[in-house]
């Protein structure tokens, strides 16, 4: 990192002119001005990531002795995050911080990301949400919040230690930052078992930033949030057959990536160029090479399906019901043209039929025509519950409800090499990644797909993002924030980061357990998974417990790590 000073804040009037006026970066600003007792001091205070802080009170919480400490442990290669609160009662009219790096023996250097976090509306409240790259020096409110995080290297050292250092309207503060790491190593994302499906929606981008659909540009603007979504062991991409997939649910639709035109003699015909472009930059841009292309859907919610029609000279988009001649004639010519480009370009393997809460009444007839028209093709599903059907699908997320029941399913569909995971969406209301979620329910969804045997997780929408998303993530009838889990400008969400941290203990869970079976230790597992054992969907709907849950987890992690050396 450079030595200069970065700065750590945002105004809006200044954010207002930098940027043209109908994409302001910015927060809301406070509807009072925040009360602070006069003899307040200014400090640092490290707190618990997997908690939310008020920005336009003081917290109240009781003032470290001395230079206050930051402890953290880790695994080499795992990410490790603080969050250390700068409370000003006087107001932020400057924070800065230093560049912060950690050393250890041997010389090894880390560098720590220091953001800060910003504010936005949902749910009629304001909440810390937006992870904010540093940039400017001013902010509202009384409290705000800094994210720190720290990739450790597989070299790292038994012990890292450095200094954050703060100025808050012109006085220095600091806070110590020491990393226990263990000598035990957490593969690379890209190596992660945990099955990662999150739906990208390459549109909203390119309606936020105003430039040309498929255009340089976009791909410009794709490639930082795409390349963060792959850090995190993304699985997936996901493409679409058709226009609006979903019946126009989200503020941006869902374009098709692949053109549909019938001649005025009635062949089909298909551009690719779209879809081509997009599964290329994912794969080889992006590093996705290992993944799935997802591609929705046969089945829309509208049963409708566009196409250019030359005899009529327009577009037209006639509703076509799953069985019917007109919906097997279209998807058979289809599916055929698509099987043939698919083998050309060698993705024929990777390539799923993907479906979506979609009724078996539905589903059977679309199946049906998939394996005579083109039988190669494999189906993926997300799912309200199990049935007959659906046990057969290559890859099926179901409903957060049902897990209970997926214990034998799943397990019986790994040994058919086929892939379970859970989603969750506008439902359940708690736990979830909501903007008005505890911040820790993020987290905990995946050691509950730890405890039921799952293979990862599922959620519709990583950038479906409102008309401002920074001003409010209220949209439509969705919970607030249930539309997106990033902001524009690669700015990612604090539930990422949570769930994020999900996905690592995910990972270290599945690593304890095959070190224990090899080492003829199933005993040194017990702590370990008597603390899941309360990942439970009754347990995950109650209020209040989640961080408590972490935290016991959290100890378990450790004394099995320190069991299985």
């Amino acid at each position: 990192m450079k030595a200069t000073l970065l700065t750590l804040a945002v105004s809006a009037a200044a954010l207002a002119s930098a940027a043209p006026l109908r994409h302001p970066v910015y927060e809301p600003p406070a509807s009072a001005q925040p009360e602070a007792p006069a003899d307040a001091p200014v400090r640092l205070i490290p707190v618990s990531c997997r908690a939310r802080y008020e920005r336009d009170r003081l917290t109240g919480l009781p003032a470290a002795e001395g230079v206050p400490e930051v402890r953290l442990r880790g695994w080499r290669g795992e990410r490790v995050s603080a969050q250390v609160l700068a409370e000003s009662p006087a107001g932020f009219a400057e924070l800065t911080a230093e560049p912060c790096v950690l050393t250890g023996e041997g010389g090894v250097r880390v560098p720590v990301t220091v953001r800060v976090v910003r504010y936005v509306t949902g749910a009629g409240a304001l909440l810390a949400d937006v992870l904010e790259t540093p940039e400017r020096t001013r902010f509202d409110g009384v409290v705000r919040p800094l994210w720190l995080t720290a990739d450790l290297p597989a070299d790292a050292p038994a012990r890292l230690e450095g200094t954050l250092r703060v100025r808050v309207n012109g006085r220095p503060l600091e806070v110590r930052v020491t990393v226990d790491v263990d000598a035990v190593t957490l593969p690379s994302p890209d190596r992660w078992t945990c099955h990662l499906d999150l739906w990208q929606h390459p549109d909203a981008v390119a309606r936020w930033h105003d430039v040309p659909m498929w255009s340089e540009a976009h791909f410009d603007l794709l490639r930082a949030p795409m390349r963060r979504l792959a850090a995190m062991g993304q699985k997936t991409i996901t493409a679409t057959l058709i226009d609006e997939a979903w019946n126009e649910q989200t503020y941006d639709r869902f374009r098709a990536m692949i053109r549909v035109m019938r001649g005025a003699d009635g062949t089909w015909s298909y551009d690719y160029t779209d879809f081509d472009r997009w599964v290329t930059f994912m794969r080889e841009d992006v590093g996705l090479r290992g993944a799935t292309v997802n591609c929705y859907t046969m089945i829309p919610w509208s049963l409708t399906f566009r196409y250019y029609d030359a005899a009529q000279g327009r577009s037209v988009a006639p509703q076509m019901m799953p069985g019917s001649p007109e919906y097997t004639d279209f998807w058979t010519h289809y599916l055929k043209a698509f099987v043939a480009h698919l083998r050309e370009r060698g993705w024929l393997e990777i390539t799923r039929i993907a479906m979506d809460e979609r009724p078996d009444s539905l589903l059977r007839p679309a199946l049906e025509l998939v394996r005579t028209a083109a039988p190669e093709l494999a189906i993926v599903a997300a799912c309200d519950a199990p049935s007959g059907l659906n046990r057969e699908f290559a890859d099926v997320s179901y409903d957060y409800g049902n897990c209970e029941r997926l214990i034998p399913v799943a397990a019986e569909r790994r040994a058919a090499g086929h892939t379970t995971t859970f989603y969750v969406c506008c439902s359940p209301p708690r736990p979830n990644t909501f903007v008005s979620s505890d911040l820790a329910e993020s987290e905990w969804l995946l050691p509950m797909a730890a405890h039921y045997g799952l293979d990862g997780f599922l959620r519709w929408a990583y950038h479906s993002w409102p008309e401002d998303p920074f001003a409010c993530q209220d949209y439509g009838n969705w919970p607030s924030g249930d539309t997106s889990l990033t902001y524009p400008g690669d700015r990612p969400s604090l539930r990422l980061e949570a769930l994020r941290d999900g996905i690592e203990t995910f990972e270290k869970v599945a690593i304890l357990r095959q070190r224990a079976a090899a080492l003829g230790r199933p005993e040194a597992l017990k702590p370990l998974e008597e603390a899941l054992s309360v990942f439970t969907v009754a347990r995950g709907r109650e209020a209040g417990v989640h961080r408590a849950d972490l935290e016991a987890l959290d100890q378990a992690l450790e004394a099995a790590t320190d069991a299985l050396r």
